[in-house]
């Protein structure tokens, strides 16, 4: 069996290395040494997990648990651990200062289970459980182990890389070839369970990628839209006739009902049925199915009657993240009130509808989908006239939406999870505006501030994903469009990703080094006006001869469903300057 030594040895290493493929080459290496369990939890465990995102994955411990559990360990005051945090800024690497060096035996099976131990520790006294589990499995461990057991258990392991790279090395690992790697990120759409999908590759090679497909309880990844710069373009992309669609500022969610358990997850796949009872409830009475999927958008909302009329109010984005809290469900339940459009089927009593095209997919939807209390499907029309589609999309900005999503009629439109599909097209308030764009940026560091900003951040400096090298690359600094309870929240956000010094996997010119940096985390929503070249910046330097940067930025909001390798790419924002 494989001993975790060599896994802390190897994630040592890689917190060296720089290189992409260099750090593919060594992932893949180590996955080729592996069998059965021991591929499946190694996967989890280099994105520092215990499972799939979809399942809870919380193991309850933070730095004052972990605190008590590395004095208990090695026999020395807390007061001791917390001066030595204090100097180191990590507290895995308190554990590997502390610990006396002893023989490794521990395998990697040994720390996976001690893991789900202290996850799956509840109820009354489970704090103790949970520290008393970490204590001893440190006193088991080498300094090495102990100082990576420390950061999977407080979720800080900080590699520097995302999921791209194991499905990389992967293809390298369970088929002999990275050319696989195209068909690997595409079950990875379909399989989102990324230890399941590594141990069935380790089984049974290449031929692995055709044996996915959606099931009930496991999300896929959502399909995205692309943008257009006008609606004659999007006459070119898109022959005859059109779907055009309400687009909501809300949360996306996925539904999976089997019998009478429904489930709800978001676009980060995370499980977000106990934050909305409500939905879950309109669900139950208004989705006959057996089995079922369904796509839509949860959106902060009220209908009422006046007049004799029908009115309804939809509440910003904001709003609606008032709901995403683990405590007091019922009260923010009617403080803030939502509804739910449906736009997509994926499943249907044990067939899987996503090679269907779109329009036979919406037929199956409001065969399927009862319109009552808050469930709703979104409001649509069907033309071949881009004129009705743009006074579609009057109508809709009138009603405070985004603006609309078009989307093609053909027989090719299957639904294509995770990827950004030519079958959907996007277009937006902003644009018509002239506004060029809005930019879904990582944070990567911050400036103090000054004035009535002082003890807060005076900017922000913002990245984009370099999809290629899978590096954040910067692409502008935002400090207008805050306010002050926006600023209190990032914050608050930032305050867990603070780290000493840039992180590999982001790339900053030393002019514009911040005075804060932070781990690639935080996502939010810029709105800018133009592109432009840049001495200053990285996104996209590799390419051009300076980097690219976005001019006169302002916040619009915080992302929380999005992660930061759902941010803008480099691709994207150079296919805007170059109006492609």
């Amino acid at each position: 069996m494989a001993r975790f030594i060599e896994l802390a040895e190897l994630f040592e290493e890689l917190e060296k290395i720089t290189s992409h493929k260099e750090i593919v080459r060594k992932i893949a290496e180590f996955f080729s040494g592996l069998k059965g369990d021991e591929v499946k939890d190694s996967a989890y465990l280099f994105l520092g997990s215990t499972g799939p995102a979809f399942e809870n994955i919380t193991l309850g411990i933070k730095d004052r648990l972990a605190v008590r559990a590395i004095a208990g360990a090695y026999g020395v005051p807390e007061g001791e651990v917390e001066k030595r945090y204090a100097r180191t800024g990590d507290l895995g690497d308190v554990a590997f200062e502390l610990n006396r060096e002893k023989e490794a035996f521990l395998t990697i099976e040994d720390v996976f289970q001690r893991l789900q131990q202290i996850k799956e520790a509840s109820g009354k006294g489970s704090q103790e459980e949970k520290t008393g589990l970490l204590s001893d499995i440190l006193q088991k461990a080498t300094s090495e182990e102990g100082k990576y057991i420390v950061r999977l258990v407080l979720g800080r392991l900080r590699l520097g890389f995302g999921d791209q790279f194991l499905l990389e090395a992967f293809s390298i690992a369970f088929t002999g070839d990275k050319k696989h790697a195209g068909k690997i990120k595409e079950s990875y759409g379909v399989c989102t369970d990324i230890g399941e999908l590594a141990k069935t590759l380790a089984e049974h090679g290449a031929r692995a990628t055709g044996f996915f497909s959606i099931k009930p309880g496991r999300p896929v990844k959502s399909m995205l839209s692309q943008r257009v710069e006008s609606f004659e373009e999007l006459e070119s992309r898109i022959q005859g006739k059109k779907a055009a669609e309400e687009k909501y500022d809300g949360e996306r969610v996925q539904i999976h009902k089997t019998g009478d358990e429904i489930k709800a997850f978001s676009r980060r796949l995370e499980n977000i049925t106990a934050q909305y009872p409500d939905v879950i409830e309109e669900v139950r009475r208004s989705v006959p199915a057996e089995e079922i999927v369904i796509d839509g958008e949860i959106v902060a909302y009220v209908e009422f009657e006046k007049d004799c009329n029908r009115i309804e109010e939809f509440y910003p984005f904001q709003n609606l993240m008032q709901r995403r809290r683990k405590y007091e469900i019922e009260k923010y339940r009617e403080k803030c009130p939502v509804a739910v459009f449906f736009f997509d089927i994926l499943y249907l009593n044990g067939e899987s509808l996503m090679k269907k095209p779109y329009p036979e997919r919406r037929a199956l939807l409001e065969m399927n989908v009862v319109e009552q209390g808050i469930v709703h499907l979104a409001r649509r029309i069907v033309t071949e006239n881009i004129e009705e589609i743009e006074d579609f999309f009057n109508e809709t900005v009138e009603k405070g939406l985004e603006g609309i999503v078009v989307k093609s009629m053909s027989s090719k439109s299957v639904y294509e999870a995770g990827k950004r599909s030519w079958f959907w097209f996007k277009w937006k308030q902003e644009y018509s505006e002239g506004m060029r764009e809005t930019f879904d940026l990582v944070v990567v560091g911050s400036y103090y501030g000054r004035g009535r900003r002082k003890g807060s951040f005076g900017a922000l400096l913002c990245a984009v994903l370099n999809e290629e090298e899978q590096r954040f690359e910067t692409l502008t600094k935002v400090g207008t469009g805050f306010t002050e309870a926006d600023a209190e929240e990032i914050n608050r956000l930032l305050s867990a990703h603070i780290v000493s010094e840039a992180p590999k996997n982001v790339s900053i010119k030393k002019g514009m080094l911040p005075d804060i940096f932070i781990e690639p985390a935080v996502v939010i929503e810029v709105l800018g006006s133009e592109i432009t070249n840049s001495p200053g910046h990285t996104a996209g330097e590799g390419t051009e001869e300076t980097g690219l940067a976005l001019r006169f930025p302002r916040f619009l909001r915080i992302r929380y469903d999005k992660a930061p390798y759902d941010a803008m790419t480099v691709k994207e924002v150079r296919d805007l300057k170059e109006g492609v």
